[in-house]
């Protein structure tokens, strides 16, 4: 009687049409925002310790690098 209501349960049904959401651009967005902040703290960090070195070559390369980063996510 089971089988007879639910005739295609458990069953793998093929050529349905794929559900479109709308998360797709959000999560994009937000793996954007998550590897900017990460990028841009490492760099901080970097330059800090350049600075407390007293690296001053270090330190041009990395604030360079910095500057690029916000470029590049128009920050």
């Amino acid at each position: 009687m089971y089988e007879k209501q639910y005739p295609n349960e458990g069953a793998v049904l093929f050529n349905q049409p794929e559900e479109k959401s709308s998360y797709g651009p959000m999560a994009e967005q937000v793996l954007k925002e998550a590897i900017f902040q990460f990028q841009r703290k490492k760099l901080m960090e970097q330059i800090d310790e350049a600075l407390a070195a007293g690296n001053k070559p270090l330190f041009f390369k990395l604030s360079a690098q910095y500057n690029d980063l916000l470029k590049k996510y128009g920050a």
